[in-house]
């Protein structure tokens, strides 16, 4: 029998390194691998030195080119522990997120670079094989840069546009948290305009980052003279080139250090992508299905008149229901004259410094009407062709001519020393990937899909192809509370029928989730082929609700909505990496970027009758250093089939009742020789759940051997086709009742559920609710047929 746990990818566990074959990735013995595990991590977005904490503001300007990152994820002295904590959940599979700003705060030579992070991320990596672990490399941005709100993109790449980053709060082009509220506690409060951190998904469209991703995908079409000079080079360049190569050299220098290390599986080119203004909706508003709008959400015609010093009033959007915002009301933003450009005549830097006003002022987008106080645009189609002499008028589409390209450069970059790495890569998020064919683009049936961008990639896709997308609940997201209705925020975005888009309860999340994941899946399919996917991103927020549960130890809400979310992925059979695990995480400041509480694991000091209590559930484990500081573990850490002999075909678990079922299909190998691995299938059984339990183990087809200690569950199938292994434990109906009586603890002895038996309680709360309100349309008819009848009776009689 094996002497690796199932949960073990390192190359001795597996033969070898992992490959793809079709959709699935597999290990050398040709077994189908289920990849699970964890970003890591939120905190991986910030400096320590000087600390990075979105909130805190001293030194965040004048400091931005001496950050430094060592440090994150974790120090390395604490490293071994967080390894055998991802090996103890089952969690062996890491999106390591490492951000430009990381690599290059310093400048954009390679000579500039912080080769003390690289190396400390390489000892980081060399140490995974040791505990099982697989890794690829995500460089991550949100809203390009920490200095307009965001993450990712070093400082100095502000000043190529000729912006200027302690200009951006004033004229409302980024919001950046640590500057809004200084600006927010030095004016009246404003009870109309809800102000925070949740507002940071609406800077994508404000003048600094939507400007900047235009640079670095289109410069060379759209801003044609705005040109820069790389360190020891006479000529000159196009912005897009000159950020394109500096920021892929960075992760390419990076690359050089790690990529042929073994738990290094493949790099990610760009977190969650925006195309800037390239194809731009319209001048005077913006996608409201794909654009996220929460706050100040100036049109682009606003904001250039914004960044260039002229008050404007701006639609204010605030949360709503069903759909996520709606737009309160016209918030007047003055930026009393102050440009967001940079002068010529300032500080000056070797590759350049802008051309002194705005970039697209410059290129005669637009003009200031005086006398409508507006910017006049001169071009409404100005973002849709490309204005290089010689090549005017062409027309621009960004998966095509802007996203394909940098793809295959940065990809290739990144296997130049080991050319098996996989490149993981995703869409816009709330978008899905429009086809991108490896057999004849030109084909009707790519040509005439309706559930993507209206475009077809036709360059070469990248090799070893794994497509990446993420998924949130939006609306959960964005208004940071649930109780027992979801929504079909997908659905909703494309015509859905209000009433056909919400689901009740906690199986109801699970339909939600399932069925909006299953055509990520479909479409995913249709445009790519056979390629193996991974959502990248998928997670929850622990500060819902007002942060109860942070007083209470009261997850259940949000044990819901992960339980959902991994069951749906599982009824997809999709790989995943969840979002996110930050052993830095504070009630007080959350991940330590812009508010957000996405970590599974808190770092703060549990004080007996303190303020903040742990999740109930992980009481038992809090002694634990494994377990301690984890929220909703026992939905989070759970049984599957890491490794299977065969094809997968179904996998379901209970959480509560602990009963996991899955089963497969195999074919006989006709060479008896063949390894005895390639038949056999290796199941993650934690003993988070079930160290406590006589286990009891049925299967069909198939011969067992449980290894506790190794948390493993060995299935050989000695004979082709169909084996099933259902795992329970003996006491499974006590189980049950100890759960509810755990959970009444909580609740006063007069409160509602309290009063009736823990049998009835168990029995309520696995009614599948969303089933009743399924059949709407037949309830509304008969009451309304009823009502009728009743009218008509009036009437007659």
């Amino acid at each position: 029998m094996s002497v690796h746990a199932a949960s073990d990818l390192s190359d001795a566990a597996l033969g070898g390194p992992v490959r793809i074959q079709d959709d699935n990735f597999i290990d050398s013995y040709g077994r189908v691998l289920s990849l699970r595990g964890l970003n890591i991590s939120g905190g991986s977005k910030l400096p320590t030195t000087p600390n990075g904490l979105s909130h805190l503001d001293d030194g965040f300007y004048e400091n931005h080119r001496i950050v430094t990152f060592v440090g994150r994820p974790f120090p390395l002295e604490d490293a071994p522990l967080h390894f055998r904590r991802l090996q103890a959940w089952g969690a062996p599979f890491v999106r390591l997120l490492v951000t430009w700003e990381s690599l290059a705060h310093a400048g954009p030579a390679p000579e500039d670079l912080d080769m003390e992070y690289i190396a400390y991320l390489r000892q980081l990596i060399e140490l995974m094989p040791q505990y099982g672990i697989k890794c690829f490399v995500c460089a991550h941005q949100d809203v390009w840069s920490r200095y307009s709100g965001g993450s990712g993109a070093p400082g100095w790449t502000f000043e190529v546009a000729g912006l200027d980053i302690e200009a951006f709060t004033d004229t409302g082009a980024a919001y950046v948290h640590s500057q809004d509220e200084k600006k927010r506690a030095s004016e009246p409060p404003n009870p109309k305009e809800p102000g925070g951190p949740f507002l940071w998904p609406s800077g994508y469209q404000k003048l600094a980052a939507s400007t900047m991703a235009t640079l670095f995908w289109a410069g060379e079409a759209l801003a044609p003279n705005l040109k820069c000079r790389k360190s020891g080079d006479a000529d000159q360049i196009s912005a897009q080139t000159f950020l394109q190569d500096a920021c892929i050299e960075a992760f390419g220098r990076l690359a050089d250090e790690v990529s042929h290390l073994e738990a290094c599986i493949g790099f990610e080119p760009m977190n969650e992508p925006h195309r800037g203004l390239v194809n731009l909706h319209h001048f005077h508003s913006w996608n409201y299905d794909t654009d996220l709008h929460i706050g100040h959400c100036p049109s682009l015609a606003q904001s250039l008149a914004l960044g260039s010093g002229y008050a404007q009033d701006v639609d204010y959007y605030v949360k709503s229901w069903p759909w996520p915002t709606r737009v309160s009301h016209k918030s007047r933003v003055d930026p009393k004259g102050r440009s967001a450009w940079l002068s010529l005549d300032g500080h000056p830097v070797g590759y350049g410094r802008g051309l002194g006003e705005c970039v697209w002022h410059a290129h005669g987008v637009w003009e200031w009407d005086d006398k409508k106080k507006t910017a006049r645009i001169s071009d409404d189609d100005y973002f849709e062709v490309d204005h290089r002499p010689g090549c005017e008028g062409k027309p621009i589409e960004w998966y095509n001519d802007c996203y394909a390209p940098f793809l295959q450069k940065f990809t290739e970059r990144m296997s130049r020393k080991t050319p098996r790495q996989f490149s993981f890569i995703e869409p816009i998020p709330n978008e899905f990937m429009p086809p991108w064919p490896t057999e004849d683009p030109d084909s009707k049936k790519w040509r005439q899909q309706k559930y993507a961008e209206k475009t077809v990639i036709i360059s070469p896709r990248p090799n070893n192809f794994v497509y990446a997308p993420h998924f949130y609940d939006l609306n959960v997201l964005f208004n940071k509370c649930h109780s027992w209705m979801s929504v079909n925020v997908q659905g909703l975005s494309r015509g859905m029928f209000v009433l056909n888009a919400l689901y009740f309860g906690a199986k109801g999340l699970r339909h939600n989730y399932k069925k909006q994941l299953s055509n990520i899946v479909k479409y995913g399919k249709l445009s790519l082929g056979k390629v193996p996917m991974v959502i990248g991103e998928i997670g929850i927020s622990y500060d819902i609700n007002n942060a109860e549960a942070f007083r209470t130890g009261c997850y259940d809400t949000q044990r819901d909505l992960m339980n959902g979310l991994v069951s749906a992925m599982e009824d997809n059979k999709l790989n995943f990496t969840l979002w996110n695990y930050n052993p830095n995480n504070r009630v007080e400041y959350g991940d330590g970027w812009n508010k957000e509480d996405f970590s599974m694991i808190n770092g703060d000091d549990i004080v007996e009758n303190g303020p903040v209590r742990p999740d109930y559930r992980n009481y038992q484990h809090e002694h634990d250093e494994l377990y301690r500081g984890g929220r909703i573990l026992d939905v989070i850490i759970r049984p599957y089939a890491v490794k299977t002999a065969g094809v997968p075909k179904k996998s379901n678990w209970n959480h509560k009742s602990l009963r996991f079922e899955y089963s497969w299909t195999s074919t006989a190998a006709k060479d008896p020789a063949v390894d005895e691995k390639a038949r056999l299938t290796e199941i993650f059984i934690p003993g988070y759940h079930y160290d406590a339990h006589e286990v009891r183990v049925q299967g069909t087809n198939a011969e067992w051997t449980y290894d506790k200690p190794r948390q493993t569950l060995y299935v050989r199938s000695s004979s082709p086709g169909e084996h099933r292994v259902v795992v329970a434990i003996e006491n499974e109906a006590q189980h049950l009742l100890e759960r509810v009586r755990r959970r009444r603890e909580l609740y006063p002895p007069k409160f509602p559920l309290n009063m009736v038996s823990p049998a009835t309680e168990d029995f309520l709360e696995d009614i599948d609710w969303s089933l009743a309100f399924a059949y709407w349309p037949v309830v509304a008819a008969v009451l309304f047929a009823v009502l009728a009848w009743y009218i008509m009776v009036l009437w007659m009689g």
